[in-house]
């Protein structure tokens, strides 16, 4: 930490900087700096108000300008008119210009955002597998040069992108991490529409509950702030909520909130979205010619290019068309819904339309095609629902590493911190060109004296990153390194135990997340003790653990996992509720032929399935020869 004398000497500094600041040009400064902070926030801001301060600020700024001229430059890509394809065209050919400015490629963060503006807009204009590659990158380069900003924005952006296609799991990750820096950094604009996407995650990984109460959560702020648009979206979420959960009444009663809302508004593509909605859910409870009506109003504003849209609007005219017995009508509709909904990569729309293309095979009496359609619902139908097992696992984890998250998020906030302060400083050079001298001797000191503080922080770091918090056993990037040097000891035999709770999110809905500590805190324990001095105990996962057993044949791990199980069945967890018991399942391997420590951990991870699946509080065991 700084010493008195120091603090002193950087406060003096800066204090002579403001001060003469104030002097050279501070109405200008107050203005522009005020203008471009309120633009970049996102709060809504009407489209005249909006175009005539973008204009005043290309007016004002020149290259000259260094930071003021670079922000512009992001603001006024980000501001071109979605919805619009020929501003999005605009808007693509306006980034790469920005791009190829020798200027702007001397700022890697401004060079950033100009490639995330660019690489959003390529996705609204249907080129997701390009978006993603793109998102993929920025998001990577944003962690090199420690961006929090530009690593919130990308992984909110990308994370509501993989929502949208089912991928729940790497949605969930991208905008709990998003969710977390928005929060740290006080962006409450930015953190209001991540959480909004956040809820659609949980909405469409089948959980639209827990969507609903955000989603009144987020209307009612919005409705606080006078943002009338944004809550008008909370109320169509919560109709697509209602939908999902078959409440098709409730669904189009909220539908049309909003539908009236966008028509007084004027906003005939955003009312012409929601009518194709509507159409959905009259569908559902019967009510034909009423769906008729909404996609006749529907369909001359929505285009192929809209497929988000375009897709369902084609899928709900397939559906009437066969109710209508117009076969043929309705394999012409299917086919643009399949070409639109192959464009997102959207499974489940595949889904609804393979059992739809089905059934107008069979009303054909082309029994072929249609068996071959039905066998396509099936098999995605199968992969969707092996996705969303595969997910509710990975969102347990991803739920119980919030804490790690949030710890590297706050790691990151803090040298970015650092990283502003300096550019600060350095800014003010343009105004005190005297001063050089004493800045430079005071940030050489506050960067040496950072630097031991950083030197000590790492040496701590250093121990606190191969240690679990929670349970203060070797985390996962110990244990796996632990267990990769015993599985490199050929001349030795090795076992594993991978083991975890069962029912875990029973205890934590209800116990509580302090409770479910203290059980997990339990499991380390007991784990830990019952284990030879040799052997490791290591937390891999949110309620999943991993032995590491030098020297120990398969019969005698088995042996090991048993009295594990049952110790663990018999402990009295009376102390942490009356009614609190807990047991685990345990997978057990032995390396034999295995090519890597990874595919050793494979085969246990197999036999914990196993014993999942025989009824858990069990072990099972995994041989390359046999498997139980």
């Amino acid at each position: 930490m700084l010493n008195r004398t120091g603090l002193l000497l950087l406060k003096l500094c800066l204090l002579s900087l403001l001060t003469i600041q104030s002097i050279v040009k501070a109405d200008d400064y107050n203005t522009l700096e005020e203008m471009l902070t309120e633009l970049e926030s996102g709060i809504t801001i009407p489209q005249t108000e909006l175009t005539e301060k973008i204009s005043y600020l290309k007016n004002q700024l020149s290259e000259r300008d260094n930071t003021y001229y670079l922000r512009l430059q992001a603001i006024i890509c980000w501001n071109f008119d979605v919805d619009d394809k020929k501003q999005r065209a605009l808007a693509i050919s306006f980034a790469n210009k920005q791009l190829n400015n020798p200027f702007i490629q001397q700022s890697p963060e401004h060079h950033l955002d100009i490639q995330l503006c660019k690489a959003w807009f390529n996705q609204i204009d249907g080129k997701v597998t390009q978006a993603l590659k793109e998102y993929d990158e920025i998001i990577q380069q944003a962690y090199q040069i420690e961006s929090l900003k530009l690593i919130a924005d990308g992984r909110s952006i990308r994370g509501a992108m993989y929502s949208f296609q089912g991928n729940f799991s790497l949605a969930l990750e991208d905008l709990i991490t998003a969710q977390h820096l928005y929060d740290n950094l006080g962006l409450n604009h930015w953190s209001q529409i991540n959480l909004s996407d956040l809820a659609t995650s949980y909405r469409r990984f089948g959980d639209p509950q827990t969507a609903i109460k955000y989603y009144k959560q987020l209307e009612a702020r919005f409705i606080k702030l006078n943002d009338m648009d944004s809550a008008t979206a909370m109320i169509t979420e919560m109709a697509i909520a209602y939908e999902e959960l078959g409440e098709y009444n409730k669904a189009i009663e909220y539908y049309q909130k909003s539908y009236e809302y966008w028509q007084k508004q004027g906003e005939v593509f955003s009312a012409s979205t929601i009518a194709v909605n509507i159409s959905g859910s009259l569908i559902k409870l019967n009510r034909i010619p009423e769906a008729q009506e909404y996609l006749s109003q529907a369909s001359p504003h929505i285009t192929s290019k809209d497929e988000a849209f375009y897709s369902f609007m084609k899928l709900f005219e397939a559906e009437i068309s066969l109710i209508d017995e117009k076969p043929s009508e309705a394999l012409n509709a299917l086919l643009e819904a399949k070409s639109a909904f192959n464009r997102v990569k959207n499974k489940r729309g595949l889904a609804q339309l393979s059992q739809i293309e089905s059934q107008v095979y069979t009303s054909l009496g082309d029994w072929p095609k249609a068996l071959q359609a039905l066998q396509r619902y099936v098999q995605l139908h199968n992969e969707l629902d092996a996705k969303m097992q595969s997910n509710r696992t990975t969102e347990m984890r991803t739920r119980f590493n919030t804490e790690q998250i949030e710890t590297e998020n706050k790691q990151l906030i803090e040298l970015q911190k650092a990283r502003e302060l300096e550019l600060h400083i350095l800014e003010q050079n343009r105004y005190l060109q005297f001063t050089v001298i004493i800045l430079a001797v005071i940030v050489i000191l506050f960067i040496s004296l950072f630097a031991i503080k950083q030197v000590q922080k790492s040496k701590l770091l250093a121990i606190l990153a191969l240690t679990d918090h929670l349970t203060k056993l070797p985390n996962r990037r110990q244990t796996y390194s632990e267990a990769e040097k015993h599985f490199s000891n050929h001349n030795s035999k090795l076992s594993l135990i991978l083991f975890d709770a069962d029912h875990f999110k029973k205890i934590n809905d209800n116990f509580g997340h302090e409770i479910g500590d203290k059980v997990l805190f339990e499991l380390a324990s007991i784990s830990n003790l019952m284990m030879r001095r040799a052997d490791l105990v290591g937390r891999v996962g949110g309620e999943e653990f991993l032995i590491i057993l030098p020297d120990t044949s398969l019969k005698q791990a088995i042996k090991i996992a048993n009295r594990l199980v049952e110790s663990i069945a018999k402990t009295d967890l009376s102390h942490l509720s009356p009614t609190l018991s807990i047991s685990v399942s345990a997978g057990v391997a032995e390396k034999e032929q295995d090519a890597s420590f990874t595919e050793l951990l494979n085969r246990a991870d197999t036999a914990l399935y196993q014993a999942k699946t025989n009824g858990r509080n069990r072990a099972a065991f995994n041989t390359q020869q046999t498997e139980q």
